[in-house]
C-alpha cells in the first residue's frame, strides 16, 4: 500500500519543530444518529452506566489534533514557502502529493498566501479563490484553528470537524461532504447536526 507524507510520530516532531513556521504561514458512511444514541442511551442505563465518554471506560475516547498540529504537518508536506506575499507556495512535485491536498488548476492560476494550500479540501480552496475580495483573511486564519482534526492523517479530509462559528460564517465556503463529516463527528459525540443557514 502506497503511503504519503510522515509517520505519526514525525507528525508530532514536525508539530513542535515546525510550529513557529506554521503560525507565519497561517498567519498573514451514514449513521442514523438518532437511533444510535437512543438505543445507546437506553443500553447503558438498562447497565447502570452513564453516557459521559470521559467517564466510562467502555468508551474509546480519541483525542483529536489541534488544527495547528494538522496545518503544520500539511505545511510541511507541501514545503510550503513560508512567506505573507501572494504568490505561488508549494515546492514539491506535485505527483507526489496525498490527492486532498494536491493543487487545483485554480491554484496553479490565481495567486494566493499559503494558508490557502493548507487546507485538506480541493472545493474550498478553489472557493476561497473565487471569493478573495469579500475575505477578512485575518478572521478567517483566527476561525481556521478552532477546526478539529481526528485521527493521525492530517491531509484526509474525513478527519476534521467544523466549529459552528466556522460554519456559521463561511457558509459559502462549505460543501456538503464538508457538513457531512462534521455531522458524523458530532454525532458521535450525541450532538445535534449542524444545518447552513444563509445570512
Amino acid at each position: 500500500m502506497q503511503s504519503f507524507g510522515p509517520s505519526q510520530a514525525q507528525t508530532r516532531e514536525a508539530s513542535e519543530a515546525g510550529s513557529e513556521s506554521a503560525l507565519q504561514l497561517v498567519s498573514l458512511g451514514s449513521i442514523n444518529s438518532k437511533a444510535l444514541n437512543e438505543s445507546s442511551a437506553l443500553r447503558m442505563s438498562q447497565n447502570g452506566f452513564g453516557i459521559d465518554p470521559t467517564c466510562d471506560i467502555h468508551f474509546i475516547v480519541m483525542k483529536p489534533l489541534t488544527a495547528l498540529e494538522a496545518f503544520t504537518c500539511i505545511a510541511t508536506i507541501l514545503s510550503l514557502t513560508c512567506t505573507q506575499e501572494s504568490g505561488f507556495n508549494i515546492n514539491v512535485d506535485f505527483s507526489t502529493l496525498p490527492p486532498p491536498i494536491q493543487p487545483t488548476s485554480q491554484q496553479q492560476i490565481v495567486p494566493h498566501k499559503a494558508y490557502v494550500d493548507m487546507m485538506p479540501w480541493s472545493s474550498m480552496r478553489d472557493r476561497l479563490l473565487n471569493s478573495l475580495s469579500v475575505i477578512n483573511e485575518q478572521e478567517f486564519v483566527t476561525d481556521m484553528l478552532k477546526m478539529k482534526v481526528w485521527g493521525v492523517t492530517p491531509w484526509d479530509p474525513t478527519g476534521w470537524e467544523l466549529s459552528p462559528e466556522f460554519a456559521k460564517k463561511w457558509w459559502f465556503l462549505i460543501d456538503n461532504g464538508m457538513l457531512r463529516t462534521t455531522n458524523f463527528w458530532r454525532s458521535q459525540r450525541g450532538e445535534e447536526a449542524l444545518v447552513l443557514a444563509p445570512f
